[in-house]
């Protein structure tokens, strides 16, 4: 069995939806694309350190991103973001390249899956 956990917390979606006003929708978009254009230098920074095996630097940024992966609703994101930043910290790169390929992938499925739940009403 497959316990990797979904790419979209659709109901934590429509939690943030019910938080906000009628323009809630348009909010919640914005604030996604914002954070959807946020990850790729973010990611870009994780290879960096990778590369240079900078363990302080990679759990940092895999810190980060599992934070906002969760307030985010992307638990795949998260969960693999997670995994990296373990690895950083116990620095076992051994790995890390394979976790960090897992959290671009996870960061690419989320993308049009966030678009195209936040354009149904």
């Amino acid at each position: 069995m497959d316990d990797t956990p979904s790419v979209l917390d659709v109901e934590q979606i429509s939690r943030l939806r019910e938080l906000g006003q009628e323009d809630a929708g348009e909010m919640l978009r914005g604030m996604f694309e914002r954070y959807l254009e946020s990850v790729p230098p973010q990611l870009a920074r994780m290879r960096e350190a990778l590369a240079e095996g900078n363990t302080a630097v990679l759990a940092s940024e895999a810190h980060g991103l599992a934070g906002s992966s969760a307030v985010y609703a992307l638990p795949r994101l998260r969960h693999f973001s997670l995994a990296l930043e373990t690895h950083a910290r116990d620095q076992r790169l051994d790995e890390a390249g394979t976790l960090l390929d897992a959290v671009q992938r996870a960061f690419e499925e989320a993308g049009p899956l966030v678009m195209a739940e936040l354009s149904t009403p």
